[in-house]
């Protein structure tokens, strides 16, 4: 699984070797829970932000390989970051910290979710299904779909007791 931070700043070339810009936000399209693509900001001074889809990208590992750019407007993942996530009773659950989508088809899978610095350490961030949000104009509902599970992103033990989980 993929995060929006394992692309952020990464360099974008063309095919022909030339250096375009790097990658500033992720396209999103939320209501089919994709990835669609990146915003790149150009090294040139006074150029515009120019998006690049899923399709263009021919390799990425350091450094991001394109077949072509273009200069559409999508929706971006910042959009929607430090959104409140809400339910129907006005709950606040957490602000949207960032996502995490798949390797190969870019499928959003979960939206983490932070409640703060001391309640994430206590009780780890939460991950929310893509399928259970609705996007708004300020806020971001959760519908959940069944109330038996919930995923959470807890923070690692550093103070181990007799170092018992450490391989010799």
């Amino acid at each position: 699984m993929f995060k929006s931070k394992d692309f952020i700043f990464m360099d974008v070339v063309s095919v022909e070797g030339k250096k375009i810009g790097f990658i500033r936000d992720l396209l999103i399209d939320f209501n089919k829970g994709k990835v669609i693509g990146f915003v790149i900001s150009p090294y040139k001074f006074f150029h515009k932000n120019l998006s690049v889809l899923k399709e263009d990208i021919v390799y990425f590992n350091k450094h991001m390989v394109v077949k072509k750019v273009e200069k559409n407007k999508y929706l971006c993942l910042h959009s929607f970051i430090n959104m409140d996530v809400i339910d129907k009773s006005r709950n606040v659950f957490g602000m949207v910290e960032d996502i995490t989508f798949t390797y190969d088809s870019f499928d959003i899978k979960g939206v983490i979710v932070s409640s703060g610095f001391i309640t994430n350490l206590l009780r780890g961030k939460r991950i929310m299904l893509i399928n259970e949000l609705i996007l708004g104009e300020e806020n971001l509902l959760y519908i959940s779909s069944c109330n038996e599970y919930s995923f959470k992103s807890m923070a690692h033990n550093f103070f181990v007791e007799g170092k018992a989980n450490e391989k010799n």
